[in-house]
């Protein structure tokens, strides 16, 4: 193999760990997403469960609660973006998560076998590179 393809062969491997890092990085951000949403089907289970009136605490945000009172076990209110809020049943609130956990998925599938794909092509191309020498 010519150098001056050793060369190229080198850029192209580079670049497609850099890019295969990427998407590693994409998917643990998206198996994280995914966790997040069971999380939240398994609170909304245990909201419809809770009697109202009940004490609790809430999270206000990452490790930090506060003690509260449950005035409705029916109703939650769900962001739909540009801070704007919609009432929506408990059941309601579970069906849209169990769509966007459907999708969630198909997202997740689809980068894996991206990643797949990169992983292939650097795996051959290191290949090329320990035959050419």
């Amino acid at each position: 193999m010519k150098e001056e393809d050793k060369q190229q062969k080198m850029m192209e491997l580079q670049i497609l760990n850099q890019q295969s890092e990427q998407i590693r990085m994409q998917l643990a951000n998206m198996e994280e997403q995914m966790e997040n949403l069971a999380r939240l089907r398994e609170s909304l289970d245990q909201i419809k469960d809770t009697k109202t009136d009940n004490k609790m605490f809430t999270p206000l945000s990452s490790g930090v609660y506060v003690k509260t009172s449950l005035n409705d076990n029916k109703e939650v209110l769900v962001a739909v973006g540009a801070g704007v809020f919609v009432r929506k049943q408990v059941k309601d609130a579970k069906d849209m998560l169990k769509e966007q956990e459907k999708k969630m998925e198909l997202l997740l599938s689809q980068t894996k076998k991206e990643f797949e794909s990169f992983a292939t092509s650097a795996m051959n191309i290191e290949k090329e590179l320990s035959a050419g020498q």
